[in-house]
């Protein structure tokens, strides 16, 4: 049976939205192309009709996707302080289906290579563009040093957060940070 262009654009469109949510949550290498697929109800071959350059095309454009929904959230930061407490909230720490690409998928990526690092970086510098914009330094090359270290800081702190078994230790470190950068 023949699938009408509409048609074929909502199963992109449900295939991008559950690959998104689901490489921040499994890991890119920790769901396969036929358990995706499976997820938005279709087969192996309506995810290649699809993404004809396979899992390389659907990691890079998911990964693009995904950045676009946290750089629009990024945006509407009235400060530093504004975006730091509600990035470091217990919530989106919480939410790896949601969250901040960076902390989830960067080793992932990392390992990767290719279109889909291509979407990172491009996704990365966007970030670091974004808070440039809300840092006060003296000086562009100041500003751009600060949203360095600011991201590094609030990605990292993520990221350690989410890897500790300890809540205590948890949570010292995203308050470290909030100190940091939100006092």
């Amino acid at each position: 049976m023949r699938v009408s262009k509409e048609k074929a654009a909502q199963n992109k469109e449900a295939i991008l939205e559950a690959a998104s949510r689901l490489y921040r949550e499994k890991g890119i290498d920790g769901i396969g192309i036929s358990e995706l697929a499976k997820s938005v109800g279709l087969t192996h071959g309506g995810f290649y009709r699809q993404f004809p350059g396979g899992k390389e095309q659907l990691a890079s454009e998911a990964v693009a996707r995904t950045f676009a929904a946290n750089i629009e959230d990024w945006r509407n930061a009235k400060s530093v302080a504004d975006l730091v407490k509600r990035y470091l909230s217990k919530a989106h720490i919480d939410d790896w289906t949601e969250g901040c690409p960076v902390p989830a998928l960067a080793a992932d990526v990392g390992r990767t290579r290719g279109s889909v690092s291509e979407s990172f970086t491009e996704g990365v510098e966007i970030l670091i563009d974004t808070l440039d914009k809300l840092t006060d330094g003296e000086t562009d090359a100041h500003r751009r040093d600060e949203a360095l270290q600011l991201l590094a800081s609030i990605a990292g702190a993520t990221l350690i957060a989410r890897a500790v078994n300890k809540p205590d230790l948890a949570n010292q470190i995203v308050k470290s940070v909030i100190n940091q950068w939100a006092s």
